[in-house]
């Protein structure tokens, strides 16, 4: 036979904390507070001083905060500012090559495309077809392409780096090379 045990001197402890408890929680859960406005505007003399106190130590932590933040800026702006002014850089050398890159692109090729074939006949010896204008527009197609995507790499608006510049330049060129050869591996 199982008796129930109760440890009475437990027992009527933890009955007493929990009376207390609900006497002291209900009673203050049913009061309703009135809150009455007064038209009376008082005027905190004693502690003035200490706002004053309180209002130039927030201005001079201002200034302080500003000129830091002022600071950290002006050393941390290449890293955080300005992250991608390493991309849009380009070598003077490049720079200067551009023209020619161009003139390569739409003069050299292009004029070896027109010698190739020629619309009108210049010597007795070679034909002149009207097929050639349309080979001839193809080709050009193609060159205007890629002077175009070259124009594109060498713009400063282009986050590209100067390694990829190079890359996708000679590329591109290579791209010319094969089409004037007519190597349709490209």
């Amino acid at each position: 036979m199982n008796i129930l045990y109760i440890n009475f001197k437990s027992f009527s402890g933890k009955v007493f904390l929990v009376g207390v408890f609900l006497l002291s929680v209900f009673p203050k859960a049913q009061l309703v507070t009135i809150d009455i406005p007064v038209p009376w505007a008082a005027n905190d003399v004693l502690s003035k001083k200490y706002y004053k106190d309180m209002a130039s130590a927030h201005r001079k932590l201002n200034l302080i905060y500003a000129v830091g933040k002022t600071g950290i800026l002006k050393r941390t702006k290449d890293i955080y500012i300005e992250p991608n002014q390493e991309l849009t850089r380009i070598s003077s050398g490049l720079t200067s090559k551009k023209d020619d890159i161009l003139k390569f692109l739409s003069g050299t090729s292009y004029d070896y495309i027109k010698d190739k074939y020629p619309i009108v006949a210049v010597s007795p010896l070679s034909s002149g077809k009207l097929s050639n204008g349309l080979i001839r527009r193809r080709f050009k197609k193609k060159f205007d392409a890629e002077k175009k995507n070259i124009t594109n790499y060498l713009d400063t608006s282009n986050y590209i780096p100067e390694g990829e510049r190079l890359r996708f330049i000679q590329q591109a060129l290579d791209k010319v090379i094969r089409v004037t050869l007519e190597d349709e591996t490209y």
